[in-house]
């Protein structure tokens, strides 16, 4: 097709962010820069926003991520006035500079106009040759309809495979066929660029010898998630693609083209092999339990991430996933049968065995496509050795390029926690090159005004969400609908399919208008995530947001009644009587504001949180840093160099110089905090600061917390008692001190997980292995000749620590792997230091005289730190004493407690790189909230009803948050403006003066009422 002459040629007068990639990450980076204020578009290559993770349908170790489906997050807080996505759009040029880029796009015909397609598929079906995707084994797929939460909901036509284009038009009752439809080149002015494109996943069909695209019933981890999922291939049925017949025996096999050196195979680690093979095994044995046996075969389970260690022990001792440490060479199918047969051997056993599974899982990693090379080309920035983007080390979403950012996969290989933080941390970069102050709207000007619902009847629309296996998996929707549509003020029962799609709320909003409803019910999941996203619903229809009522079939029903089917469907009829009696009593009501307080604090004055500040201040917001020591910089100070080979000294004094100097912040060391009131946004907290404790009160509107951790010195072996015992961080400081003693050393002994992944500290330490990998290296750079032993449980060098641990093999540094039953085991002979050890290679018990036993003892939280500013702040925290943030998966820096931000080793155990991007992500996400000009307090408060108040000053007594007085008429009142909305004092108000709004005493009545209705 010849290219179409005409281009769109674009600048605008307010700069915008470009963010290159539509998966999770690209997508987390283009909400932030939209909920912040800033212009931004998302641009992706494919039909449809998403990328990977929608072919997932559960994510250790929640379910679901709805972040994929953009739509329903575009109106949570006008989101939609700032965030505009092209898909099938691809960048072919990038001139200019950091803040002043001239972007040359390029956007694919789909021929198809999306605002008319309804998705309905008729298209597909009068000509299924017209296929654009065809997503691993699921045939089913037209076009771009690969999953059922599309960005944008509608299908994309091959033009090129149709032969009648007017019977094509005919057969589209929407009208949404646009043959003449042409490619479009559009140029604009953008002030930075946010790459997001992620990796493909390694295709194993190229490998002889595990038979993949040979053998029927071996299968990759994402075709494997592809057959367990509801809307996959076989509707959620664990089969074989050979006789339709389920598995009794299924095998994972890791590392698969990774950590390799034959043909074909990348030396790094992918990163997430290990645990989604963990959570593939879980799932299984969830759904099938003793009936189907699972066996993971590794060669070191990488399970480093923040409770990730107790993972792998659940699936070991609760689930009896079989762990085989072994790599398999080859796979072999039996013609009879299709079964497969493994061969390999344990390291504690020199004879191989052989082994027969119906199933095998072949666990995949990351490589980087061609596409993205040239991309990269395109905006002018190095890549490394891998063919990963280059990044500073120092600051890892830094490209070559100053005003291009990267985050994500295509970094370095991860999982999704590290992809969200990084996407968080390069839209809060790229926002640098914009304005500092953004000229902004509250979310609520991009709603219609609420129509008046004073005396209208109530009518009533019951909406019901399936989400593929979820629900209607167990329940049977139409029957559940039936059931419930004849009851009074029900005007329309309908089922949704995925609620929260963007094509299911259209929906809803279309059947709200034509049908003039006043009140909603819908069947869904539960509504501490997903009810915010139907309250705007209304709201763009003219309703008033608390006219909506979640009735959580998901959560309280299949989920807890998946093997009851009969139960849960009578549980969800009953559930929705009292959704509706509950919704009818409903009105509207008026939500409370105030205005925001633009300062910031930030606990903690490592590198974290100075990183953090810095971010902050930058932007103009007033900052202040709370730091316990006499000066800023924490541990970090005890380091000299990364693995890297950078200096640490003289980044974290530049650091210091910078935030010291800087006129938006106020260091104050030597200083606790020893109260704190207020809400998020109207924050107080009172600190005692300096040598005589002088106490002072700041205001701020979010908080950061970076209050790091602590270096582990565990008593175990010989630690503080034997001379020549010491830490990584010591042997470090000695390397970089003292090289002369280290050179004079023969041999010198390292020792993995002392303190880390054993009761009391039961998570991996994380930085520990890199640690031994840096000094070994190190020692035989200053002594070739001094052999090295590194004792260890797994070596995890995840990403491209791989390299360096190859390294160090190389350069002769031996591992000896030793298990928790049997420790290595340090003895003093004669005043000279032997640790004794099993080798697994020679079937033996050894002994190595050591000049030194250095032990990697890693990290743990500061208990008695965190203990006391979670009980100030009301903040949760982990069994191992660090923060707990809001959702592992989604909402790494955020907090529970809405203000409240983390990052750094106080989340958990993490190298400088890390931390510094998690502090750039704690800021852009403390931004989000900051740049609002007023705070919703909601309208969920305690009203009193002067009337019935006997000054009884019980709500005065039982309130946790002191908020209700007896005022100057002497009764009881209660300020909006500082309720919580937790109802303990409507609860214990004996003279039933006191009212919940939205809980109210009559809507819980009809509530009891509806459940009991025949």
């Amino acid at each position: 097709m010849q290219m179409n002459q005409n281009s769109e040629n674009i600048l605008s007068k307010d700069r915008r962010v470009l963010v290159i990639g539509g998966g999770v990450g690209g997508i987390r980076a283009a909400l932030d820069l939209a909920e912040s204020r800033r212009n931004v578009l998302l641009i992706d290559k494919s039909y449809a926003i998403g990328g990977l993770m929608t072919q997932l349908d559960r994510t250790f170790p929640t379910n679901n991520c709805d972040l994929c489906t953009v739509s329903p997050h575009l109106s949570q807080g006008g989101r939609e006035k700032y965030l505009e996505i092209k898909p099938m759009t691809r960048l072919t040029g990038l001139d200019g500079e950091a803040g002043a880029f001239s972007a040359t796009l390029m956007t694919e015909p789909r021929y198809i106009d999306t605002e008319k397609c309804t998705a309905c598929g008729e298209c597909a079906k009068q000509f299924p040759d017209a296929v654009r995707f065809t997503p691993g084994l699921d045939p089913r797929a037209p076009t771009c309809m690969r999953y059922p939460q599309a960005t944008p909901f509608a299908f994309s036509i091959d033009m090129s495979k149709i032969t009648d284009v007017e019977a094509l038009k005919k057969v589209c009752k929407a009208g949404a066929i646009l043959p003449e439809d042409q490619p479009r080149k559009t140029v604009m002015d953008v002030a930075s660029v946010v790459l997001s494109v992620g990796a493909d996943l390694f295709d194993p069909n190229v490998l002889d010898n595990f038979g993949g695209g040979r053998f029927d019933n071996v299968v990759t981890g994402l075709e494997y998630e592809r057959i367990m999922s509801a809307s996959g291939p076989f509707q959620g049925s664990l089969v074989r693609k050979s006789d339709g017949k389920r598995p009794k025996k299924v095998a994972w096999i890791q590392c698969v083209g990774s950590r390799g050196i034959n043909r074909a195979d990348v030396p790094y680690c992918s990163s997430v092999c290990c645990m989604y093979a963990l959570k593939e095994a879980m799932v299984t044995k969830e759904r099938f339990g003793e009936d189907i046996e699972t066996t993971i075969f590794f060669m070191d389970m990488r399970t480093h991430g923040k409770g990730y260690e107790e993972y792998y022990n659940r699936a070991r001792d609760e689930y009896n996933v079989r762990m085989v440490r072994s790599r398999p060479h080859t796979i072999l199918e039996k013609p009879d049968t299709k079964n497969l047969s493994i061969a390999y051997a344990v390291e504690d056993k020199s004879v191989q065995q052989n082994e027969e599974f119906d199933m095998v899982v072949l666990s995949t990693g990351f490589r980087v496509n061609c596409e993205t090379k040239e991309l990269a080309q395109n905006l002018g920035i190095q890549l490394n050795e891998h063919d990963f983007a280059e990044s500073d080390h120092f600051n890892p979403v830094l490209t070559s390029r100053p005003g291009v950012y990267v985050c994500g996969v295509y970094e370095s290989p991860k999982d999704i926690p590290e992809t969200m933080v990084q996407a968080s941390a390069a839209a809060a970069m790229a926002a640098t090159n914009l304005p500092v102050s953004p000229a902004g709207l509250n979310g609520e000007d991009m709603f219609p005004p609420e129509r008046d619902i004073t005396g209208e009847d109530p009518r009533i629309g019951v909406f019901v969400c399936d989400c593929g296996f979820e629900i209607g998996g167990v329940l049977n929707v139409a029957n559940v609908l039936d059931a419930v549509k004849t009851r009074p003020d029900v005007v329309v029962a309908e089922p949704v399919g995925y609620g929260c799609s963007s094509e299911s709320m259209a929906k809803i909003e279309a059947m709200i208008t034509k049908h003039k409803l006043n009140r909603v019910v819908i069947g869904g999941c539960s509504p501490r995530t997903h009810e915010t996203k139907f309250q705007d619903l209304l709201r763009r229809v003219g309703l008033n947001r608390y006219l909506v009522e979640m009735v959580n079939l998901r959560d309280q029903n299949t989920w807890t009644h998946t093997n009851e089917p009969e139960k849960a469907q009578e549980k969800a009829v009953k559930l929705l009587q009292v959704g509706i009696a509950g919704v009818r009593t409903n009105h509207p009501l008026q939500e409370h504001t105030l205005p925001m307080n633009q300062n910031a604090l930030v606990v903690g004055g490592g590198v974290t949180g100075m990183t953090a500040a810095l971010k902050l201040a930058d932007q103009g917001i007033k900052t202040y840093i709370v730091e316990r020591a006499p000066s800023l910089g924490g541990l970090a100070r005890s380091l000299r160099k990364t693995i890297e080979g950078d200096d640490v000294a003289p980044f974290v004094q530049n650091l210091v110089d910078a935030v010291t100097a800087h006129s938006n912040i106020q260091v104050l060391t030597r200083s606790v905090i020893v109260d704190h009131s207020g809400m998020p946004g109207l924050f107080k907290t009172g600190i005692q600061t300096g040598v005589r404790m002088n106490y002072m009160q700041i205001s701020h509107g979010v908080t950061i917390l970076a209050t790091g951790a602590l270096a582990n010195r565990p008593p175990q072996y010989g630690l503080g008692a034997i001379d020549n015992v010491m830490t990584q961080l010591d042997m470090d400081s000695l390397l970089a001190d003292e090289p002369e003693k280290v050179k004079a050393m023969d041999q010198i002994v390292m020792i993995q997980c002392v303190g880390s992944r054993e009761e009391g500290n039961p998570n991996c330490s994380r930085i520990c292995c890199q640690a031994a990998v840096k000094n070994a290296l190190k020692i035989k750079a200053i002594s070739p000749d001094t052999e090295v032993f590194i004792l260890y449980r797994d070596m995890r060098t995840y990403g491209f620590l791989e390299d360096y641990y190859r390294k160090a093999r190389d350069l002769g540094v031996k591992f000896i792997r030793f298990s928790l039953e049997n420790r290595p085991r340090v003895r003093q002979d004669d005043g000279e230091l032997v640790v004794g050890t099993h080798d697994y290679v020679l079937d033996s018990d050894i002994d190595i005289a050591a000049d030194c036993v250095v032990l990697s003892t890693g990290l743990v939280a500061d208990d008695e730190n965190t203990e006391d500013l979670a009980l100030m702040f009301h903040l949760p925290r982990t069994e191992d004493h660090y923060f707990l943030e809001d959702h592992v998966k989604l909402r790494p820096v955020d907090m529970a407690q809405r203000g409240f931000f983390l990052a750094g080793t106080a989340h958990s155990p993490k190298v400088i790189r890390e931390c510094i991007t998690q502090a750039q992500a704690a800021a852009g996400r403390a931004q989000t909230m900051l740049t609002k000009k007023e705070i919703n307090l909601g309208a969920c408060v305690a009203v009193v009803d002067e009337k019935k108040c006997a000054s009884c000053l019980i709500c005065v007594r039982v309130c946790p948050f002191d908020v209700p007085f007896i005022n100057a008429d002497g009764v009881s009142q209660i300020d909006a403006d500082k309720c919580h909305g937790c109802g303990v004092c409507a609860g214990e108000c004996p003279a039933k003066a006191i009212q919940l709004l939205a809980y109210e005493d009559d809507q819980i009545l009809a509530k009891l009422d509806g459940l009991f209705e025949r």
